[in-house]
């Protein structure tokens, strides 16, 4: 239903902040991570009608009784996808910069006489 606005929150609340965070954290992969991942399920959920281009546009919120679904369905599955996302990411970001730290001292080696 709405469960991919939780990682789509977080994914415009980094776009937006991107450029005050280090380099180092490559957090352009987090926001591609989060984008395709919301990208692929509202076209998934536009395929099977939850998801329709008029007011309320989530199906769900037609009817009163599908609301407290709908928000169970975003705290459940929603923050799963978004910490499996993060996890993801940061796996990547610290075995990259673990692999340049290596990578650095190996070359900073070879530079310096012995």
């Amino acid at each position: 239903m709405a469960c991919f606005t939780v990682p789509m929150t977080l994914a415009i609340i980094i776009g937006a902040i991107h450029k005050k965070i280090p380099a180092t954290y490559h957090i352009n992969w987090l926001i591609m991570l989060l984008g395709g991942g919301v990208s692929a399920l509202a076209l998934e959920h536009i395929a099977h009608g939850e998801i329709v281009l008029y007011p309320p546009f989530l199906t769900a919120m037609q009817t009163p009784a599908e609301i407290p679904i709908m928000l169970q369905e975003m705290a459940t599955i929603g923050s799963a996808m978004l910490i499996a996302c993060v996890a993801i990411w940061m796996a990547l970001v610290l075995y990259v910069n673990k692999i340049e730290d290596i990578k650095s001292k190996v070359h900073h080696q070879h530079l310096t006489p012995e």
